[in-house]
């Protein structure tokens, strides 16, 4: 554990100086760029290349930190460097320790796969799980517009009040509102809708979506739709929770089985296979 948080805290300090270092280079010579542009350097092409790669990947990894629920955009330009970098530390730690050749070996592609891979994962298990809580609080949401919508709002300021609104409700099911309402002022609320029912691939998310669609194409009434829709997904939650319910006995069966009955049979047995064995040792 001594190892481990020193191979944290030294990953995290090299994470930050490596990044402002390749930051202030590259502003370096975006400046000598922009100074000698008449005489391009033979290594242009690779800088701009290494450029292109490290511009792609910082927004690669902010898509997955925001889908993750992460919204501190400047934490993505250091992700790739603390995780390498610790990776690189956890590496130098293990070849000064003093272990056996093969347990190095053996310790060596773990860390690898743990460092390169494990934190991707969490990403991806935590997008799992705030796609599913935001369409568990979706039902919430639908009422609030309904009654933003009776009192006469349209559909695009009741999309902007509920994006403050929101705030302290949950900020997740905020920030995909708040989203969604500042593409629907540059794109239009179809599009804007079509790339929420994307985001969150949920049954709830694409109801909600294709009803506000066949609204804006059709013109009929939204209120009580939104009304019976809300209603519409908390029945299918109770039945998914009574679903859960009924399957819960068949699952505790296993536990039961390994953790009482063998127990059980052990203790009756266990007197009359000593009893035996001491009979035949006499």
């Amino acid at each position: 554990m001594t190892y481990l948080a020193i191979a944290t805290l030294l990953g995290v300090l090299l994470a930050l100086i490596t990044t402002k270092l390749v930051r202030q280079q590259a502003k370096h010579s975006h400046v000598r760029h922009y100074l000698h542009s008449q005489q391009p350097s033979k290594l242009s092409w690779l800088q701009r290349t290494i450029g292109n790669l490290s511009s792609n990947q910082e927004s690669d990894v902010q898509k997955k930190l925001l889908e993750a629920g992460i919204y501190q955009g400047g934490l993505a330009k250091y992700f790739m460097p603390a995780k390498y970098a610790m990776l690189l530390l956890s590496l130098l730690l293990l070849a000064i320790v003093d272990l056996e050749m093969q347990q190095k070996l053996m310790l060596g592609p773990t860390l690898l796969i743990f460092f390169i891979v494990v934190p991707d994962l969490i990403l991806e298990s935590r997008k799992r799980w705030l796609i599913k809580k935001t369409a568990r609080q979706l039902p919430y949401m639908l009422d609030m517009m309904a009654v933003c919508v009776q009192t006469g709002m349209t559909i695009e300021a009741s999309f902007r009040y509920l994006g403050e609104e929101l705030e302290s409700f949950d900020k997740d099911l905020c920030y995909q509102i708040r989203r969604t309402s500042d593409a629907a002022s540059l794109q239009g609320l179809e599009k804007a809708l079509h790339d929420l029912s994307l985001r969150l691939p949920t049954p709830e998310v694409r109801s909600f979506c294709f009803t506000l669609i066949q609204n804006l194409q059709y013109g009929t009434s939204i209120a009580q739709v939104l009304s019976d829709l809300s209603e519409d997904m908390r029945r299918m939650q109770i039945l998914s929770m009574e679903e859960k319910i009924g399957k819960l006995s068949a699952k505790m069966s296993v536990p039961l089985i390994l953790l009482i009955m063998f127990p059980i049979v052990v203790l009756i047995l266990a007197p009359g296979i000593v009893q035996l064995s001491l009979e035949l040792t006499q």
